[in-house]
């Protein structure tokens, strides 16, 4: 393990590099909040505006501190913070409508001009039926 420090992006900080220290901390309070704080970022909105919408203002919160972050029962989102939440899941709502709607056909068939490989190209009866197989080959 030599003398190397390990060092945990969730909570930013080094510890010494041994597997003991390392388990010890992983499953400690402050890292498991870290790491449930670092992956909410990466949910969906929709999910966090209904679970949201659904608790009351965490008094303690808009006070100054609340300890409980992630894990409190009461909402730490402010009304201004509700609204963009909600236009960035109507964003993402209208853009997906945007996609299902353009992917319904396959998508050579509309860009056989945009330089395509002759393997990716539908093929073309007409010139299948012109073709000479009984060539030999060498």
């Amino acid at each position: 393990m030599g003398g190397k420090s390990y060092y945990c992006d969730y909570c930013c900080c080094f510890m010494k590099n041994d597997l003991n220290v390392r388990k010890l901390h992983n499953s400690g309070i402050s890292h498991t909040i870290a790491k449930t704080n670092y992956m909410k970022r990466y949910e969906d909105p929709k999910k966090i505006l209904t679970e949201e919408r659904r608790k009351t203002p965490c008094k303690r919160y808009f006070g100054g501190y609340c300890k409980f972050e992630m894990y409190c029962k009461y909402g730490h989102y402010s009304e201004k913070e509700l609204q963009e939440l909600e236009k960035l899941v109507l964003a993402k709502k209208k853009s997906n409508s945007r996609k299902r709607k353009k992917s319904t056909k396959w998508p050579w068939k509309t860009h056989l001009q945009t330089g395509l490989p002759l393997s990716l190209q539908p093929i073309q009866l007409a010139k299948l039926k012109k073709t000479n197989f009984e060539l030999s080959w060498g």
